[in-house]
């Protein structure tokens, strides 16, 4: 069966193959983008010196070097708004940075741990399976089991009785408590050595007592008040013995898993578990910080951010009248070639200028729609691994093309959502045969017992034990966790594996 399965390893391999390719192409995008950068600067520095020498030409009663002065301050005013900014961006851009060194060595950290998880699953199911015929070919065990399910049984029977008595008080007293006469004669002891009426008083309850049958209605009444909490007792009796039979098997279980080893495998399991479901959860968080630190750069990417529009304001001061158009009227008004040759210079600049920043913000959408999905390439990654599709347990079905599905959602043709959907709908978990008793088990005994008790208790004590435990009577609780962490033994958790999943 497995082998017309694609592996839950390979389709993730795919998935970080496109995450790698989408990653190069944003960062061509962005290495253009800084070129286009440098050549606006270049072109702004040419058109800057092609106005100054312009003016002076225009105005002559003003000295070259006002003019040359006037436009250093501005220049130097610009100047230091673009370093500003490109301090921002350095600094975003390091963090950047920063943040996908951080998340590739926590997705090298959780790639070792899902390796190392694999392993101990391997280890853990063979020596389950040597725990499991160890126990059965136990002949405490086999005793224990047999008491356990006679117990069980028994204090199921008293559950219902007590449950049916508590039903039928609930019914009957309050025909006693609500008649007046019979609670004044109970109050008063009457029929008990408690009871000091003399004369008239004794000759009147006792007329009352016929009345009301008290004496048979007494009986009753006490039997009713009693009886649940005697019941009860009993019940609690009956469980303690209960779980008195269950921590002898248990007992058992513990010693002969302690020294087939497999008590130091859960341990190391639970542990490695635990750290890779740690590290998933930083990898969201580290996920949500580049996301807040792409949008901060494409916002300094924008025409209006802050910088450009304190630029434009002094440039503006400084130009006056010398725009363009105005430019071109004074130019075509004089005989002289030089100016002419300025002016075309300028609107070189001015052109080179316009397609620059068309392009620039063209490449910025781009660049944005690479980040937008590269951003929904890794939620899939981390539901994948959250999911524990990565395990080895983990198989698709070979109808589901990965890489055509990832490449329809990079051209827009679906959804992040979609495309989890169709790798979530193409998977399933194939359990060992040991496992896959377990499913077949329903979950009967929850997180009370490991797998391996509940399924060689089953096999040992018959039929009747998983009609048992399908009552919930094993499923103690917290509690027993708790008592089994005092004892420094490891916690049995849902379906006895190192997470909350089914991948290991």
């Amino acid at each position: 069966m497995v082998a017309n399965l694609t592996a839950g390893r390979d389709v993730f391999r795919s998935l970080e193959c496109a995450i790698r390719d989408a990653r190069h192409r944003a960062e061509a995008v962005r290495a253009n983008l800084d070129k286009l950068d440098q050549f606006i600067d270049a072109m702004i520095a040419n058109r800057g010196h092609s106005l100054v020498e312009l003016a002076e030409h225009y105005f002559p009663e003003m000295s070259a070097g006002t003019v040359s002065r006037q436009f250093v301050e501005v220049r130097s005013h610009l100047q230091r708004l673009l370093r500003k900014k490109q301090e921002h961006e350095e600094t975003l851009q390091r963090s950047w940075d920063e943040n996908l060194d951080r998340r590739s060595q926590l997705e090298a950290d959780v790639d070792e741990l899902t390796g190392r998880l694999d392993e101990l699953v391997r280890e853990r199911d063979a020596l389950q399976g040597v725990l499991a015929g160890r126990l059965k070919e136990h002949d405490d065990f086999q005793q224990l089991s047999r008491q356990v399910l006679a117990a069980e049984n028994e204090l199921k029977r008293n559950e219902v009785r007590v449950a049916e008595m508590r039903v039928e008080v609930a019914a009957k007293l309050p025909k006693y408590e609500d008649s007046r006469m019979f609670q004044y004669l109970f109050r008063r002891g009457f029929g008990t050595p408690e009871y000091r009426a003399r004369g008239i008083i004794r000759r009147l309850d006792r007329w009352v007592a016929r009345l009301v049958n008290f004496n048979k209605n007494r009986q009753s009444y006490n039997f009713l008040r009693a009886t649940p909490e005697l019941m009860s007792a009993e019940v609690e009796r009956r469980r303690e013995r209960f779980n008195t039979l269950m921590r002898a098997i248990e007992a058992i279980e513990d010693a002969i898993a302690d020294e087939v080893g497999l008590t130091a495998i859960l341990r190391q399991g639970n542990e490695v578990g635990d750290r890779r479901g740690a590290t998933l959860k930083t990898i969201s968080e580290v996920e949500s910080d580049r996301t807040r630190i792409e949008n901060e750069l494409s916002s300094l990417e924008e025409q209006e951010n802050e910088y450009y529009v304190a630029g434009v304001n002094r440039l503006t001061e400084f130009l006056g009248s010398m725009e363009e158009s105005a430019l071109a009227v004074r130019t075509r008004a004089t005989p002289q070639q030089k100016d002419d040759a300025i002016f075309r210079e300028i609107q070189s600049c001015n052109q080179q200028l316009r397609d620059a920043r068309q392009q620039s913000r063209e490449d910025r959408e781009t660049l944005d729609l690479w980040h937008e999905k590269i951003s929904g390439l890794d939620d899939v990654a981390r539901q994948f691994r959250s999911a524990e599709f990565d395990s080895r347990r983990s198989f698709f079905s070979r109808r589901l093309n990965v890489e055509e599905e990832i490449d329809r959602y990079l051209q827009g043709q679906n959804s992040v959502q979609g495309l989890w959907l169709a790798l979530r709908q193409a998977q399933r978990f194939i359990q060992p045969q040991f496992d896959d008793s377990w499913d077949d088990l329903g979950g009967v005994f929850n997180s009370d017992v490991s797998q391996v008790l509940g399924k060689v208790l089953i096999e040992v004590a018959g039929e009747a034990m998983r009609h048992a435990a399908r009552r919930g009577v094993h499923r103690r609780g917290p509690a027993r966790q708790t008592s089994r962490r005092a004892a420094g033994r490891p916690p049995f958790r849902r379906r006895g594996g190192f997470t909350s999943g089914k991948g290991f």
